[in-house]
């Protein structure tokens, strides 16, 4: 196997499709594994606007270590402007505080509203379709931010083809939410889900040209 293209002095580019796409699930594997570990930080949240940071459950450093996956990988095969590289993890990091600030407020609107009414289970169901909405919308806002992200150094993600596969990579394996939350396993969602969004985002980089 030559890994010529890992080398500094040679123009960024990515390997063939298929390498390229293990090497990024990879990675997500990593970073996923990574972010399932106990947050070493307090609980943070402003209160205005009300925006959760930090808590056990969903550690701000899963956003900073998927993150700065994406832009090492985007620096080795893209684009050697370290601006750009850090601008895409920004920006990642800014889509994991919005996907769960999303799904958080997705999931208190469900549970609060009158949806099955209230007879018995009512709230069990409008716990169960809240999980899986918020998980649904904040996979993709997640996936969204992190796209657009990876579009400023890959210009390959700027393409309908390349941003729309991660986007609806990002918001089916967001339905993981619902038994990650259920049996408190934060690693049943961010490990698949890193993967498969970082996988998808090697995808994107080796389309074809039109």
């Amino acid at each position: 196997m030559k890994w010529d293209f890992l080398k500094i002095d040679n123009l960024p580019r990515p390997p063939p499709r298929a390498r390229a796409v293990t090497i990024m699930a990879g990675v997500g594997l990593l970073t996923g594994l990574i972010s399932s570990l106990p947050s070493p930080l307090p609980d943070l949240r402003l209160d205005d606007p009300e925006l959760l940071i930090n808590a056990e459950g969903i550690p701000l450093h899963a956003g900073i270590a998927f993150g700065a996956g994406v832009a090492v990988m985007l620096w080795l095969w893209t684009n050697r402007d370290p601006g750009k590289c850090l601008l895409a993890m920004a920006l990642t990091l800014m889509g994991w505080l919005a996907a769960v600030n999303t799904a958080n407020d997705v999931m208190s609107a469900v549970v609060g509203s009158e949806l099955f009414g209230t007879v018995e289970g009512a709230k069990a169901n409008r716990e169960i379709v809240g999980w899986v909405l918020a998980g649904v919308i904040g996979g993709a806002i997640g996936a969204g931010l992190t796209a657009f992200g990876s579009g400023i150094p890959a210009q390959a993600i700027r393409r309908p083809q390349g941003w729309v596969v991660i986007v609806v990579v990002g918001a089916l394996y967001g339905l993981l939410l619902y038994p990650a939350a259920s049996l408190d396993q934060v690693a049943l969602l961010f490990v698949p889900w890193q993967a498969a969004v970082a996988a998808s985002i090697a995808y994107g980089l080796t389309q074809p040209r039109a």
